[in-house]
């Protein structure tokens, strides 16, 4: 796994464990998962299953559904620093739940998040790591 981790595309992939974790099998990577992972964010991948695999990504507890704590573990992330209020999570939480939730049960369903990237058009170009030079 640390060959994979150690990839540059990956290096400066704030999910990198994630995806690490998503795309291996008790931690170890076999060939057809590294190709898996590599078919999943080329440029050519379906949009249903890139948002299939990002669902399952930022699914940081794997509970099936994206909830406050995992939307706060995003934004920290993508934010790239420790230094962020809790009012400031509370808000991008709440802010991101009041476009996406279409139940209002404060979490996003994978049918919600397939709505919501649906709608982004940033998603498909966004949802993309260059392997090896690809």
């Amino acid at each position: 796994m640390d060959q994979v981790r150690s990839l540059p595309a990956l290096r400066v992939n704030p999910f990198r464990d994630r995806i690490c974790r998503v795309f291996s099998h008790n931690d170890v990577f076999s060939f057809e998962d590294v190709l898996g992972m590599a078919s999943v964010f080329s440029e050519q991948a379906c949009p249903s299953l890139k948002i299939e695999y990002a669902f399952r990504i930022y699914d940081f507890n794997e509970n099936g559904f994206i909830d406050e704590e995992d939307l706060q573990r995003i934004a920290m992330r993508l934010l790239n620093t420790d230094d962020v209020s809790e009012d400031l999570l509370i808000d991008l939480t709440k802010h991101v739940l009041s476009e996406s939730d279409l139940d209002n049960d404060n979490m996003l369903s994978f049918s919600e998040f397939e709505h919501a990237m649906a709608k982004s058009p940033d998603f498909m170009n966004s949802f993309r790591i260059h392997f090896w030079g690809c």
